[in-house]
């Protein structure tokens, strides 16, 4: 299943946001350097194409454009983060709640 929310991970709905998204990033420090490279490599290749149709929008036009591709950053890189993370959520949901005990 692709999710796009951290609060749609089965796993984290119990959690806060903050919560779910320090494990998300604790999940994502545990990646193998490979799997680091891949999750870089297909966010390039998500981002690209949105960052290079800004070069045909001209003049004021490109303040409400520049705004609208950033707000749209986190909805394009998050469901491939999650979906990097998924096999180590588990690992990072027991570490986190080591931390917290």
């Amino acid at each position: 299943m692709f999710v796009f929310f951290t609060s749609q991970v089965e796993e984290l709905s119990h959690l806060k946001v903050r919560q779910r998204q320090q494990i998300i990033a604790t999940a994502l420090s545990m990646l193998t350097p490979l799997s680091k490279v891949w999750l870089r490599v297909i966010k390039l290749l998500l981002l690209t194409p949105v960052f290079t149709s800004l070069i045909y929008i001209e003049g004021w036009l490109m303040l409400p454009a520049l705004l609208l591709t950033g707000l749209s950053y986190p909805l394009l890189t998050t469901p491939v983060e999650i979906a990097f993370a998924r096999p180590y959520l588990t690992d990072a949901l027991k570490q986190h709640t080591t931390q917290l005990d």
